[in-house]
Parts: structure tokens; C-alpha cells; sequence
């Protein structure tokens, strides 16, 4: 028994009549939360970045050759506020990880992208969360890994339901 299943039995003992059954996942997930940003951090800070700055530049990378988007595209995309948003590209930019061009579609609009010097810095991110989540996560295994996320996309899918997809 973890302490969150002593906090259902409590509420348990304190409304006999209620169902509180639901109570310990979404504490279990709330928890999940802090310990994830921790991760983050934790992988991110020899990198000197924030999880919103490494979401700027793998939204880019995702996003294919030439590496570029429009900052309202990545601001839609990482559901983030304008404000937040131009905050982000100012201090990516100043590092030299990213520039601000023109768009070659739209000459009223700009396009941001990976620069030669953000591209490394990028994959050399992308592979120490993909190291660090791997030694995490592999005491699972692959079967149990996939039945975890299969959990996961069905409690994903309930909460975008009720809450709507930008939550």
C-alpha cells in the first residue's frame, strides 16, 4: 500500500457512501507530472534549455527540411500564448539556434528555423532524452511499455473529451 492508496482509504473512511475509485489514478497522474518536468529538466539543464525552448526546436525538426515554421504554426502547435511564444524564439534566437526569415509564401508573414549551430544542438538533446527515457522505462519491458501506453491514450482521449483538445 503507497500513500495514495492510504489517501483513498481515507476519503473512503470519511464518505462510506461515495466511490472513490477514481480519486487514485488522477492523483497517481498528477504526480507523474511533477516527477515528468523533473526528467526534464534534469535531461535539459546540461543543455541549458527549458522544456518550452527544446519543444521550439523539435517542432522545427519534426517539421522537416528546411527545418522552419511560422511562429503562429509553432505557437498553435506547442499551445503556447503569443506572449510566451515570442519570449521563447527572442532567447532561442540570441543563442544563435535559431533565425527569422521572410516567408517565401507569404511575403507579409516570417518564417523561424533551425540554424546550422541550433541543428546539432537539437539531435544532441533529442538523443539524451531518447538515452535517459530509455534506462527509465526499460525495466518494463516492450510488452508491458505498450500496454502502458495503450492505458495512456485511453486516459489521454478522456481528458481532451471533457476538457477539449487544448485543454
Amino acid at each position: 500500500m503507497d500513500w495514495i492508496d492510504e489517501l483513498e482509504d481515507a476519503w473512503g473512511r470519511e464518505y462510506p457512501d461515495l466511490e472513490t475509485a477514481p480519486l487514485p489514478p488522477l492523483v497517481r497522474l498528477a504526480r507523474l507530472s511533477l516527477l515528468i518536468e523533473e526528467f526534464q529538466r534534469a535531461v535539459l539543464e546540461p543543455f541549458e534549455l527549458s522544456p518550452g525552448d527544446y519543444g521550439v526546436l523539435a517542432a522545427l525538426r519534426r517539421a522537416g527540411a528546411p527545418y522552419a515554421l511560422s511562429p503562429g504554426r509553432l505557437t498553435s502547435n506547442l499551445r503556447r500564448s503569443t506572449g510566451g511564444m515570442t519570449k521563447i524564439l527572442k532567447r532561442l534566437e540570441e543563442r544563435g539556434y535559431l533565425e527569422r526569415a521572410p516567408d517565401p509564401e507569404d511575403g507579409r508573414g516570417s518564417r523561424v528555423g533551425l540554424t546550422r549551430r541550433g541543428r546539432p544542438v537539437q539531435e544532441r538533446v533529442f538523443h539524451a532524452f531518447l538515452s535517459a527515457s530509455s534506462d527509465l522505462l526499460e525495466p518494463l519491458g516492450a510488452r508491458r511499455l505498450q500496454a502502458t501506453d495503450r492505458s495512456l491514450r485511453v486516459l489521454v482521449d478522456a481528458f481532451e473529451r471533457d476538457l477539449g483538445e487544448t485543454g
